[in-house]
């Protein structure tokens, strides 16, 4: 797995962003709040689709290929797979493995868990112009 660091633009001045753990060609893993809270900012301007899982999670590793192709499919979105077992701040209102958020603008706009391909394919065209 590849790394990615970069700044980010801030009002004053740029600050260096956390370096995020990339997954595949379009996926990008975060392991910290500060990894996370980088992306979502860094990518403010997009509408990004958010996996909470965990390495242990049998329903997480379900998923991943079906997160994986959607992320192919619907390329105009950012994707981010955040780590629960590192993670603090950024787990408020997660009690589930997986839980997969859709943020656009920086503001989280939907949110549900499970393991259906079905709906997390739903909720990721709801939110798309595709």
């Amino acid at each position: 797995m590849a790394t990615n660091q970069g700044t980010i633009q801030g009002t004053a001045e740029a600050v260096p962003a956390q370096t995020t753990t990339t997954i595949s060609d379009r996926i990008q893993g975060a392991r910290s709040d500060e990894e996370f809270r980088s992306f979502m900012f860094a990518n403010r301007e997009s509408t990004t689709v958010v996996e909470y899982g965990s390495t242990w999670c049998a329903h997480c590793q379900e998923m991943f290929p079906h997160f994986q192709r959607l992320a192919a499919e619907y390329p105009q979105h950012k994707y981010l797979v955040a780590q629960v077992d590192y993670m603090d701040k950024e787990l408020r209102g997660i009690k589930y493995s997986p839980t997969f958020a859709v943020f656009k603008q920086g503001r989280k706009i939907d949110q549900f868990y499970g393991a259906e391909p079905q709906q997390l394919q739903d909720h990721i065209w709801l939110h798309s112009d595709k």
